[in-house]
């Protein structure tokens, strides 16, 4: 049965699904009045195999979602996992997808390359996307926009109006890493870590190699991180200036009795 609004106009809904290595969140809402109606999220302790990630997803879909698919307007994919790489558009050819990626990437047989656009900094971020869940979810919903994270974070961060900034978007086993230096991005690239001190490993010699002082630079946070985490913790011994990075959604409202950590899943209730 199609949801309407008190005047009986037919209530716009939008599902956002975000697809990390080790788990992913639901969130859907009403794009009329910017409220979030329903979130889910899972997150595994390890990097999942996109088999196994598909089983997950087609159950919290079948228990969560698809009851209501009929009302689901619009639906957006946001992948985040390792396997990008970004090239100026002067440089950019789209006969040339696979060897962008073959240098830094495994790249299967079956493996779908297809590439963002992303306007800020003037490049397309070349990526592989899960082929298996999206096939799944083109047969129940039919076209729909997806894209890799990283291609959202750069042209949210490049609007931070800082010279030198790093921003980390963190999950369980792998994060993000976008580094502007002069206003000008000098690094967008992901690294797999187990420990905290992998972490901040990564993080200082990155800095180390672009010549930024750690106790100078901003860091900006988002995703999976807390003051109370150990990442957090091992950052702050090192890096003096840390903010958390959130896009704004003060018009953003949530329905009644939902709760959702807005710092970790900020990217997803912005879009609404």
């Amino acid at each position: 049965m199609e949801q309407t609004t008190n005047n009986s106009q037919p209530i716009k809904i939008k599902l956002s699904i975000l697809i990390t290595q080790d788990g992913f969140s639901f969130c859907k809402g009403n794009k009329d009045t910017h409220t979030v109606l329903d979130f889910k999220h899972k997150s595994f302790l390890s990097k999942q195999t996109p088999e196994n990630l598909l089983k997950e997803i087609k159950t919290i879909l079948e228990f969560s979602f698809l009851k209501e698919k009929e009302t689901i307007e619009e639906l957006e994919v946001f992948y985040s996992n390792t396997l990008y790489t970004l090239v100026p558009d002067a440089f950019f050819s789209e006969k040339n997808l696979t060897d962008y990626l073959k240098f830094n990437t495994k790249i299967l047989a079956t493996d779908y390359v297809t590439f963002d656009n992303v306007e800020s900094i003037s490049a397309k971020n070349v990526y592989i996307p899960y082929t298996n869940i999206n096939n799944y979810l083109f047969e129940i919903f039919g076209e729909f926009s997806f894209k890799h994270i990283s291609s959202t974070l750069i042209d949210l961060f490049k609007k931070e109006d800082l010279e030198n900034k790093v921003l980390l978007n963190v999950y369980s086993t792998h994060f993000h890493t976008i580094v502007f230096k002069d206003g000008k991005l000098q690094l967008a690239n992901s690294f797999n870590y187990q420990t905290k001190e992998d972490f901040i490993y990564y993080l200082l010699f990155v800095l180390e190699q672009l010549e930024l002082d750690p106790l100078n630079i901003p860091v900006f946070l988002s995703g999976n991180i807390e003051e109370e985490d150990q990442n957090f913790k091992i950052l702050s011994t090192y890096i003096q200036h840390i903010e958390f990075f959130a896009e704004e959604y003060s018009s953003i409202s949530l329905s009644e009795n939902l709760t959702i950590d807005t710092q970790r899943h900020n990217l997803l209730i912005s879009q609404f």
